[in-house]
């Protein structure tokens, strides 16, 4: 049976570029022009609105930021520090606990697995619909453990001292599974034969941990604690649901969305607290990575 030749040579020399055109144009509409405008906009004044002048300004946004609104941006960047320490110790913490408890193929853990994952696939209005009801001070559940045990009230997402860490324990129950996932993978490639050595001469279940299991987690923790840091620093969706950046719980990536599209946008002032927010990410991420990578090859 004779075949059918799919085009000429010409023609089948341009399918590659042809593939790659489609994600080619949405990258270019999507990130690389967004972001462009996002410099040139933190350079003026614009509001955002239709109609509202442009108002070059220069560097005043950034002048403003250490300046005249200082206070905000100061609060909001300590915020995030807080929030990204919390999530990253936390959430390194639960999944490597939780990767250590489950790495074994037994009977049931794979279903452990997967409900500890599940958080993961859910969206964040729903995460945050779901424990503001169960957070909810006046009818949800928690508020009624917590008048058994103690006898007295609380707000919790709406107390200033209960929220920011609240906030940090429904993050951290959301995403710990993926933390716990890269774990076991990690784990499943240490020789068994190691541990086997080192348990004949004598060393307990501490010991193996130090000197095995810690050492040669070293890569998947250089994984984790990035790509926790670098997504908590740009979290502002969960916390937009969960309290709207009230009660001390405004980070650097609400402030920025509530200034450039709240009830009195300033899509200018809120470009340039996107740029401080890259420029954070890249130095704490940059930091993080260079350090950490360092620590790979010493230990």
């Amino acid at each position: 049976m004779a075949t059918i030749p799919f085009g000429t040579r010409r023609t089948r020399r341009w399918i590659p570029w042809l593939s790659i055109s489609v994600p080619a144009i949405g990258w270019l509409v999507f990130g690389l022009f967004p972001s462009l405008a996002t410099v040139f906009y933190s350079f003026t004044q614009y509001s955002g609105q239709p109609g509202t002048p442009l108002n070059w300004c220069g560097l005043c946004n950034y002048r403003n930021a250490f300046h005249g609104s200082s206070a905000d941006f100061g609060a909001a960047i300590l915020t995030t520090l807080k929030y990204v320490a919390g999530v990253a110790v936390l959430q390194i913490g639960a999944g490597l606990g939780l990767a250590l408890l489950l790495r074994h193929r037994r009977r049931g853990f794979g279903l452990y697995r997967a409900l500890i994952f599940m958080p993961q696939i859910f969206s964040v209005t729903i995460v945050g619909v779901l424990f503001s009801l169960i957070l909810d001070p006046q009818s949800g559940p928690a508020e009624k453990i917590y008048h058994a045990l103690t006898g007295g009230t609380n707000a919790f997402l709406g107390d200033p001292t209960w929220a920011l860490p609240l906030v940090v324990l429904i993050n951290v129950w959301m995403f710990s599974g993926y933390t716990m996932l890269v774990y076991i993978a990690a784990l499943r490639r240490i020789p068994p034969e190691l541990y086997e050595a080192a348990s004949l001469d004598g060393a307990g279940r501490l010991r193996l941990f130090r000197h095995i299991t810690w050492p040669l987690l070293a890569s998947a923790t250089t994984v984790n604690v990035f790509l926790t840091v670098v997504g908590s620093i740009g979290e502002y969706s969960l916390i937009l649901v969960l309290t709207d950046g009230n009660f001390n719980t405004k980070t650097i990536g609400l402030y920025m969305f509530d200034t450039a599209f709240g009830q009195n946008p300033s899509l200018g002032y809120g470009s340039m607290l996107a740029m401080a927010q890259f420029f954070i990410t890249l130095v704490i991420g940059g930091g993080l990575l260079f350090f950490l990578r360092r620590r790979e090859v010493t230990l």
